[in-house]
């Protein structure tokens, strides 16, 4: 099944590091712009098949590219930075997931 993430993307001085909203704990670096584009899709996918195994759930994704803007930089605010200092793009990434079937017993 095919599922569409809100990704923040953060340029620093010698790298990208990227963050998913909607999956806390879910980030990513890369010392270009391909890379962390393949790493972030990469640590999505990794970290919903923790979920999975783990028995934990996986929140269906919601959030839009605005939604995502909006809790960045109130994350930022709730920090005490200024939005201005951070070289900061956001987008979409598509990923393939295979979900366990659920079984009934009884």
């Amino acid at each position: 099944m095919k599922s569409y993430y809100a990704v923040v993307y953060e340029r620093m001085p010698n790298n990208y590091g990227a963050y998913v909203p909607e999956l806390p704990g879910c980030i990513a670096t890369g010392k270009g712009w391909q890379e962390i584009q393949t790493t972030v899709r990469e640590a999505i996918v990794f970290h919903i098949e923790g979920l999975i195994e783990s028995g934990d759930p996986v929140p269906d994704p919601q959030m839009s590219v605005g939604e995502a803007m909006a809790c960045h930089i109130a994350s930022l605010s709730d920090a005490g930075e200024s939005v201005s200092d951070l070289e900061t793009t956001f987008g979409m990434v598509e990923v393939e997931i295979t979900r366990p079937k659920m079984t009934e017993t009884g």
